[in-house]
């Protein structure tokens, strides 16, 4: 009784070990993690096919009405979407004003992963990580053009992307009155120089993208 039980045990380990060799053979832990758990794995994935992405993507913001902006998108491909993941208004020009935040998410597999960001997310020559933002943000408010000052941005904080926000009008802006922190209507924003991150499994081929898509 005791060596069958012994050999049902030695099976059982045999067959959980395979089991777990498996899972990790074909990427399974990486889909249960995301994206994040792919781009820290700098042994078997590359990113030597991310790019920039051409275009001006632009959406109206209501500053009478700024929860009604939330869930706009900016983006969307059928595969990576930016959205407002929040517009607000800190009431005070030494803090900001009026800002914006985006939220994006990409796609992931056990092999393959990307994410259509204003962040770029970049290895270093020791394996170490850096994210530096890409995308420039103008607004245009009763004709008048404004460069937008970087207010925050991210690592790969979620399972399938990141985020990143940007003041909705520059500090000068308050200050020569051209903006107060009641302003009210329509702002259009456009947002340039997204960044397409691209994870690939090395040593396995992928369809090149088209010209018109690289910056």
């Amino acid at each position: 009784m005791y060596a069958k039980n012994k050999k049902v045990l030695v099976y059982s380990t045999l067959f959980a070990t395979v089991l777990v060799l498996l899972l990790f053979a074909t990427g399974l832990p990486y889909y249960w993690s995301g994206i994040k758990a792919i781009a820290d794995n700098t042994t078997d994935f590359s990113v030597e096919r991310s790019h920039k992405i051409k275009g001006e993507y632009s959406i109206p913001i209501d500053l009478s009405k700024l929860e009604s902006n939330l869930g706009k998108e900016l983006y969307n491909d059928g595969t990576h979407r930016i959205y407002v993941s929040f517009v607000d208004n800190s009431g005070d020009v030494s803090s900001g004003g009026f800002r914006i935040g985006f939220r994006f998410s990409g796609e992931y597999s056990f092999s393959h992963a990307t994410l259509i960001s204003g962040v770029q997310h970049s290895r270093e020559a020791n394996n170490s990580f850096s994210s530096n933002m890409s995308a420039k943000m103008t607004s245009e408010h009763n004709g008048k053009l404004y460069h937008c000052p970087i207010f925050s941005e991210s690592g790969i904080n979620y399972k399938d992307g990141d985020e990143f926000g940007f003041y909705i009008f520059p500090t000068s802006a308050y200050e020569d009155h051209d903006i107060s922190l009641n302003e009210k209507g329509i702002v259009n924003i456009t947002v340039t120089d997204l960044y397409k991150n691209d994870w690939s499994k090395n040593n396995i081929l992928y369809k090149e993208e088209p010209d018109e898509y690289r910056n």
